[in-house]
């Protein structure tokens, strides 16, 4: 009996080694390659119907009276394809504005100017996992992510923004954010308001310091667990937005 409860022991304890040997070798193959190769080049097989070029920058913009601010902004420039498919959101630091339409192919070639390192998420798209953004795919200053994917998402407004780990807050409060709108068909029989009577609008609160500066995070750990709230209300990026409506319309 007691040889039997010795053999059962070892036995336990030789299956509890082998357990552990299974369960940690694929998780140690998954961390090692976790940091996946950058898509820095174009796929030449890739038929694009639209290529675009974004890039993440600083620069400073007039907002108030007195000193300028300091911002963060997406510049958008169409390389191949519609001319209309990237707009400028007014005198905005936010944006561009992305049109596209399901069934479509793009290619956006993402370029990083700013001080830190950054990466774009396609926030509420179906893309493949390469063209997510996850903050594994973080590049640096001076460097260039290629997406490549199909627009997949019904007929919606989306957005996108940047996905660095711990960075994300800050990053998008200075002002890296845009919408991406995708129409199709379904959305085309409704014969909704387009062109110019189709205005997004973007609502903002933003705390400013006396000379015109954002700040995150006033109140550092506080702020981090409890939220915070600006001093000044913004629409599409302006803190005096006016919009003109023409009289007479009717939908």
């Amino acid at each position: 009996m007691e040889d039997n409860k010795l053999d059962r022991r070892n036995f336990i304890r030789l299956g509890s080694l082998g357990a552990t040997v299974v369960i940690t070798w694929p998780l140690l193959n998954s961390c090692n390659g976790f940091a996946s190769e950058k898509k820095n080049t174009v796929n030449p097989y890739f038929q694009a119907d639209l290529d675009l070029e974004l890039t993440a920058q600083e620069t400073d913009i007039q907002l108030f009276q007195g000193n300028t601010t300091k911002v963060w902004m997406f510049e958008g420039n169409v390389l191949g394809g519609d001319k209309t498919a990237v707009q400028k959101l007014g005198k905005s630091y936010l944006g561009p504005i992305i049109r596209v339409r399901k069934g479509q192919k793009i290619r956006v070639r993402f370029k990083n100017q700013l001080p830190e390192e950054s990466i774009v998420h396609w926030h509420g798209m179906h893309v493949p996992e390469e063209d997510d953004g996850h903050p594994k795919d973080v590049i640096a200053n001076g460097e260039t992510y290629v997406y490549e994917f199909e627009i997949m998402n019904r007929a919606g407004t989306y957005w996108f923004h940047p996905h660095p780990h711990g960075r994300t807050g800050p990053q998008v409060y200075n002002g890296l954010a845009g919408l991406f709108i995708v129409t199709d068909d379904e959305e085309q029989r409704l014969k909704l308001p387009s062109g110019e009577y189709d205005v997004p609008v973007i609502l903002q609160d933003r705390q400013f310091d006396g000379n015109n500066q954002l700040v995150y995070l006033n109140r550092g750990r506080m702020d981090r667990m409890n939220g915070f709230l600006g001093n000044r209300i913004l629409i599409n990026g302006n803190p005096d937005m006016k919009l003109s409506l023409k009289s007479g319309c009717a939908y």
